[in-house]
């Protein structure tokens, strides 16, 4: 736990130290402060140091140290922005969707709205039978101060987590409830050793609050105890409805969008296969999406963190952080989370099936796994391809828990028709499947 750099972080921009003891008080805040992650807040991955992608974000990427996007020697490409507006492209530093401070070490990296800047860049494509970047990119100076935005992220990490809960947490078989009745905000503390042995997690709260979860803890990893999902109270009541691309109502949607998941002490956070909903913050945390016979466990939302790694089929979808919290919370104790507390409700079962909210993956996500059918990609969502396209073929890797999105990417953004082209007796996909309407 990088416990220095946090209450350096918080005496440069409040003055005021932060203890990160146990203490019985806490800060209580009501304040309600829009975009409190300011900058950070515009992109579906915004970190600090270096990041190693593959597959797509929908949203804006930036990258303060080294990207490694894309890997020729297992066919796998990343793609950028494709559900990015044009008034999301107004609000971004220089309209740029992908900002790299250092190198850009590129294979079949796809620009799909926007346009990139990056310190440097190095080609990893195979020679004569790839591209390293396909859209508008350019050499030059970032637009974004990542020491400034990470300085201002650390102080809203500390300061959200000594905000006093109004929430509760309760615990039933393997499943773990996070309950609120606040209208506005709802607040929870949670041990991250408590919340990593639980296989269900539920959230109850009311819609068009906003809700923050404060994860306590050096590490948290969902692989644990194997989560198998993450859940919605069904507001027709019935059984509680998982989170997924596309959940069934609106509703969820703006429970989700208005969710922010806090890991103020945390230097690692592991996701599973699981589909995670709403924003991750750790400031201070290497972010792993997926691993080796895990599932690549996408994100619907955004994450922001020190560094960012990846297997093939992660993906971060444009589903940004739209509530409110405290902007400038003051420092203060660390809040004690409560132990979870005994209820009678059942916890939700596993999924039947695989899916877009989890179910223990049937294959491996390494390299040589089992293949899924690539698609073309919706018309309007990518530029025209180059004229020489060969012909479709599957993708070179699993889909996981949200099979809609190609995991591996093209040339010309990925025009209605996906390319393939054999190096070394394996396939680049050069498919991007379509998305499933939200």
């Amino acid at each position: 736990m990088r416990t220095t750099a946090a209450v350096a972080a918080v005496l440069a921009v409040t003055g005021a130290a932060l203890a990160w003891a146990p203490a019985a008080s806490a800060t209580t805040s009501t304040e309600c402060a829009t975009n409190p992650l300011g900058t950070a807040g515009l992109y579906a991955e915004f970190v600090e140091k270096d990041s190693t992608r593959h597959s797509d974000s929908e949203g804006a990427v930036a990258v303060g140290g080294d990207a490694f996007f894309g890997d020729a020697k297992v066919g796998q490409g990343f793609s950028v922005g494709n559900k990015l507006t044009g008034a999301d492209l107004a609000k971004l530093p220089g309209g740029h969707s992908l900002v790299v401070g250092g190198t850009l070490h590129a294979n079949q990296v796809v620009i799909t709205k926007g346009s990139g800047v990056y310190g440097a860049l190095d080609d990893r494509s195979a020679k004569g039978a790839g591209f390293a970047v396909d859209g508008p990119h350019a050499k030059g100076a970032s637009p974004v101060d990542f020491g400034k935005e990470f300085t201002r992220l650390r102080a809203l990490s500390a300061g959200w987590a000594a905000t006093k809960p109004n929430g509760t947490v309760s615990t039933s078989g393997d499943g773990i409830f996070l309950t609120g009745t606040d209208p506005k905000q709802n607040v929870f503390a949670v041990n991250a050793a408590d919340l990593e042995k639980f296989r269900a997690i539920t959230l109850d709260v009311p819609v068009g609050s906003s809700t923050l979860v404060n994860v306590l803890g050096t590490s948290y990893d969902m692989s644990a105890s194997a989560t198998y999902g993450v859940y919605y109270r069904n507001l027709d009541g019935g059984t509680p409805v998982i989170d997924d691309y596309a959940v069934p109502r609106d509703e969820y949607r703006q429970i989700r969008s208005k969710l922010l998941w806090n890991f103020p002490q945390a230097d690692s956070v592991k996701k599973n296969h699981t589909s995670w909903p709403g924003a991750i913050l750790a400031p201070d945390a290497k972010v792993e999406m997926g691993g080796k016979n895990i599932g690549p466990g996408h994100v619907n939302g955004s994450v922001i963190a020190e560094e960012l790694v990846t297997v093939p089929g992660a993906e971060t979808h444009q589903m940004n952080f739209t509530g409110c919290l405290p902007g400038e919370p003051t420092p203060g104790p660390v809040v004690t989370p409560e132990a979870p507390k005994p209820t009678d409700t059942p916890a939700p079962t596993p999924p039947a099936t695989p899916g877009e909210g989890g179910a223990t993956p049937g294959a491996s996500e390494t390299p040589g796994g089992s293949a899924s059918p690539s698609a073309p990609a919706t018309p309007g969502d990518s530029t025209t391809a180059p004229a020489a396209t060969p012909t479709p073929a599957p993708s070179a890797t699993p889909e996981g828990d949200l099979a809609t999105t190609g995991s591996a990417i093209g040339p010309g953004a990925i025009g209605a028709a996906a390319a393939a082209v054999v190096i070394g007796g394996g396939f680049l996909a050069f498919g991007k499947r379509r998305r499933r309407a939200s």
